[in-house]
């Protein structure tokens, strides 16, 4: 296995991890604990996000496109993004609602492509796929800074302290990481429509 591979791997591997950092309660872990896992989560998914983009150069520069890549490397990128937006939704940092609009549109798109597959089609990303996808990354390591700087500010009890004049830093920075998350869901609800809308000949509705 080339090392290209190795790195796509290495994100299916680090997605149980990633959950249970995340969210240690759901899996019986102490809620104090939360503390000093979320780090590790934040920390896990820069990581994954880093192998994302080298996995690409290296497989690139020296050749080394595989079917396993082909198929894994977007498959671990949508467990772990998924898994993320899930788990801040359990957190109360996203309403649901928004999650299940990137949801829906992962999986139509994933559905198009097994069709495009079938019919001996390689659907690449275009554009705005991966204009999506920076976006969705930007907001989900903006959100788990968020979850750290709770956690810590919170232990501290120094929420309402972190002030501008009248202006409360900490309330600001969610209020910026909410904003970025109805851009990421725009983003994402259109580059799904302009996939579809290119490739709509995959599907016979008569």
């Amino acid at each position: 296995m080339n090392l290209a591979n190795q790195l796509t791997l290495s994100r299916i591997v680090v997605i149980p991890f990633f959950l249970v950092a995340m969210t240690p309660p759901s899996f019986g872990l102490p809620p104090a604990w939360s503390i000093w896992l979320h780090p590790l989560a934040l920390a896990l998914f820069v990581a994954a996000a880093i192998t994302d983009y080298y996995d690409g150069v290296l497989a690139r520069r020296h050749g080394w496109e595989t079917n396993f890549g082909v198929l894994m490397d977007p498959l671990a990128d949508k467990v772990l993004a998924m898994a993320a937006f899930v788990g801040l939704v359990q957190l109360d940092v996203f309403p649901a609602w928004m999650v299940v609009l990137i949801l829906t549109r992962e999986f139509l798109i994933t559905g198009l492509r097994l069709l495009a597959s079938a019919q001996g089609r390689v659907l690449a990303a275009d554009r705005w796929g991966k204009n999506k996808t920076i976006s969705q990354i930007v907001v989900i390591i903006g959100a788990l800074i968020y979850v750290v700087l709770a956690d810590w500010l919170g232990r501290a009890g120094l929420e309402d302290q972190l002030r501008l004049g009248a202006l409360n830093l900490f309330a600001a920075y969610r209020f910026l990481v909410l904003v970025v998350m109805y851009i990421c869901v725009i983003l994402t609800v259109l580059s799904g429509w302009h996939y579809f809308m290119a490739n709509r000949d995959l599907i016979n509705l008569h």
